[in-house]
């Protein structure tokens, strides 16, 4: 099957001509009506009408039809097209075309989207027990400590005067919560084929306290599109081509080179992949002993299914290390903004 960015069959590139913005729960609707699809044995056609009938955007089943039916694109050719899902997705359905293994991809794919989007939703959850503490803490509290109580107490109309107080404090909460919401929103709605997500990414990769868990997960890739690419028929030089591609690991693309060189030359792939300096120690052993033993393809996927678990796992521990951290440094703060005023207000009556 040809691939969008290069020419066989005279085809030519594809060139972007527009956007379709997804958020990870939509695009993980997509990838599973594709994975449903394709696994059934249904035509593109049949499948985009499902789309449409499922109430998918109308613009983006227009697209669809309108590339795959008319223009009679490849369906990474459609992706590329109108900017479906993120480039590391686009890489993958580009590879998983030329594997012949669409369906096991946007398998994948789901399970992907579904799962960031599970995790998002759980970090904003994490903190709605911080957040209400900075309302409670900072601008009910706060009102009261630094309202003249004494004064207050000295009206006719105490209750109502306190009462005009918490009402200020509330209605500052109110927007800050309103605020905070809507931040939210956004953080849950990004589109997944956004530049700065990408940058995001890129920058996670480079920072080494960090960035384990998306390392795990580009190992995984590495090794799964190497034993589809290898069980599809394709040699194991263009096998390695694919699957750095599909990594979306720089290290990887960038020395990919050696381990195909040192292949041509006749060496192994445990051989080639060693030289390159990049993959954890027993991904190389898994690889040789399965080249020993002529199980290669079966160690790859037990190397993907174990990268991936140790990725999910890693970012988990991440997680809840990132937001207990974040928790107790807001309790932390809040406390002591509240301490700072109370010291503040008992220093300036002392004084008068």
């Amino acid at each position: 099957m040809a691939s969008p960015y290069s020419a066989p069959y005279e085809r030519e590139p594809v060139v972007r001509e527009s956007s379709t913005y997804l958020t990870d729960a939509e695009a993980a609707s997509l990838c599973t009506i594709f994975f449903e699809g394709l696994e059934s044995g249904m035509s593109y056609a049949r499948i985009i009408d499902m789309m449409d009938r499922q109430g998918f955007e109308s613009k983006m089943v227009r697209r669809l039809r309108h590339s795959l039916m008319e223009r009679g694109d490849m369906l990474g050719e459609a992706f590329a097209r109108y900017g479906l899902l993120d480039s590391t997705a686009r890489k993958l359905v580009l590879v998983a075309e030329e594997q012949g293994k669409l369906p096991r991809t946007f398998r994948h794919l789901a399970n992907h989207y579904g799962k960031r989007h599970r995790r998002r939703k759980k970090l904003l959850i994490s903190f709605a027990e911080p957040v209400l503490l900075i309302v409670l803490g900072v601008f009910i509290a706060l009102t009261l400590f630094t309202a003249d109580l004494t004064e207050i107490a000295m009206r006719h109309d105490t209750w109502t005067a306190l009462g005009e107080v918490l009402m200020g404090g509330v209605l500052q909460g109110a927007i800050f919560l309103l605020l905070v919401g809507f931040g939210a929103m956004v953080f849950l709605n990004l589109p997944v084929d956004l530049s700065v997500r990408g940058l995001g990414y890129r920058l996670w990769l480079a920072v080494p306290l960090l960035n384990r868990a998306s390392l795990y997960n580009t190992y995984s890739i590495f090794c799964r599109y190497t034993e589809q690419s290898i069980s599809s028929g394709l040699t194991v030089h263009k096998a390695l081509e694919l699957a750095a591609e599909a990594s979306n690991n720089s290290d990887i693309e960038r020395k990919i080179h050696i381990a195909q060189r040192v292949i041509e030359e006749g060496g192994s792939l445990a051989k080639g992949l060693y030289q390159m300096k990049v993959l954890p120690d027993d991904i190389l052993e898994n690889v040789d002993v399965g080249e020993e033993t002529g199980r290669l393809q079966e160690r790859l996927s037990s190397l993907a299914e174990r990268y991936e678990e140790r990725a999910d796992e890693t970012f988990e521990n991440l997680m809840n290390g990132f937001v207990y951290v974040s928790r107790m440094a807001i309790a932390a703060s809040v406390i002591i903004a509240l301490l700072l005023t109370l010291v503040s207000q008992f220093q300036n009556d002392f004084l008068l």
